[in-house]
């Protein structure tokens, strides 16, 4: 994009803000690329001794598991509230059923390690797929306080390939308190402003009974720019009106129908758990939460390539378009978070040693270190040749999948 602000160091390192956000790169000098001057010779990337270009190549990385770290820790700080991990239902004939596990109990530990959030046992639970192993789970009834020991046996543990989802696909539905569908705000701009109170209860859309807020919202969203009938009780009595949907757009531009209007609810406080550990007892935490992603990313890794998680797994731009959106339309918290573990799969992938990414000029560093002497030039090309093979492979299989889930 447009250069929107550029400067010149002492040593004539030229840095530029360009207006289109999207990345950003360093390219240096070097004589394997283009005619470098005389007088810039010592400052020529193949010039240098291989830690300084060991260091160079990682630095990338590196930043991105920093500021993962960093938004980790911010978001401690400011602190945020999440959900008890609560079962609310068991499906019939699943893994957990035949383990015995039964709804309304909170999730203790996964193979003996606390869970503080259904993310935590997301990212446990992901080590076991493909394994064929035991999966150890503690819970503790709600009402009791008693603990209890399950023993998931996940040999005919499948997941979903194109979206896989460990928590449905063990049996185990998180708990979704029932939301009464009584209006407890309107906006100033609804669809549903002088045709609606604070108070009224949602009884049917277009003769659609309505039992709860979620019914009510997917018969809305489904309906967008549209006209809808509805039928609610205020003081009483029964009356029915019409009015005209608005619309919003996905970041695929998909339209979603809204009305304007909110709940009259209030979440259980005894099912959330405030987070807020203070100024030095966050970065721990911060940085076990960077590092538990950072090692799934490389488990994920090697469970694609022995084929214990399908490659129909991987998300492209069009998943994260969409994730990036579910978690700004979550709350800032969300989608801070969501940015914290999208940098970190930009460092991992950048660290992989595939030619073309820092990971491969890491490892013709390496190579350059055992063999004393740098890679020849044409050996670099061809493999830089392989590896834009590989990414291209990569991307298409990513771009299907998303295709595919649309």
């Amino acid at each position: 994009g447009k250069t929107l602000y550029r400067r010149y160091d002492k040593k004539g390192t030229e840095y530029v803000l360009a207006a289109i956000p999207l990345g950003g790169y360093v390219k240096m000098v070097d004589e394997n690329e283009e005619n470098v001057a005389k007088e810039d010779l010592p400052f020529a990337f193949n010039r240098q001794p291989v830690y300084k270009k060991f260091a160079i190549a990682i630095a990338g990385p590196i930043s991105n598991f920093i500021f993962a770290f960093f938004i980790y820790w911010l978001l401690l700080l400011i602190g945020f509230t999440s959900i008890v991990p609560l079962i609310g239902k068991i499906t019939p004939n699943s893994i957990a059923a035949q383990a015995g596990m039964q709804p309304q109990q909170e999730i203790l530990t996964v193979n003996h390690k606390n869970m503080n959030s259904w993310d935590d046992i997301l990212i446990n639970l992901l080590l076991h797929a493909g394994n064929k192993d035991e999966i150890h789970i503690t819970t503790k009834n709600m009402d009791t306080q008693k603990n209890y020991q399950y023993n998931l046996n996940t040999t005919n543990w499948h997941m979903n390939e194109l979206k896989p989802d460990p928590l449905s696909s063990l049996g185990i539905v998180p708990y979704e308190p029932t939301i009464a569908p009584i209006v407890g705000n309107i906006l100033t701009n609804s669809a549903a402003k002088d045709k609606l109170q604070v108070g009224d209860k949602i009884l049917a859309i277009n003769n659609k009974p309505i039992r709860d807020w979620f019914d009510m919202s997917n018969i809305i969203e489904s309906h967008p720019d549209q006209n809808i009938k509805v039928e609610f009780e205020r003081s009483g009595k029964i009356f029915t009106t019409e009015f005209k949907t608005h619309y919003q757009r996905d970041l695929l531009f998909h339209k979603h129908g809204v009305i304007g209007i909110s709940p009259k609810f209030e979440f259980p406080k005894k099912l959330l758990k405030e987070n807020k550990p203070g100024f030095l007892p966050a970065i721990p935490q911060a940085w076990e939460t960077t590092y538990d992603f950072i090692y799934l990313n490389f488990l994920v890794l090697g469970k694609l390539i022995t084929g214990k998680i399908s490659l129909a797994s991987l998300g492209g731009p069009i998943t994260i378009f969409q994730s990036a959106g579910t978690a700004l339309n979550t709350g800032i918290v969300p989608f801070l978070g969501f940015l914290a573990f999208l940098s970190i799969a930009i460092g991992f992938l950048n660290i992989l040693p595939i030619p073309g990414l820092d990971g491969g000029h890491i490892l013709f560093q390496v190579i350059e270190l055992i063999i004393r002497r740098p890679v020849p030039l044409n050996v670099q090309l061809l493999f830089y040749r392989l590896g834009f093979i590989i990414l291209i492979l990569l991307i298409t299989q990513a771009l299907v999948n998303d295709i595919l889930r649309l």
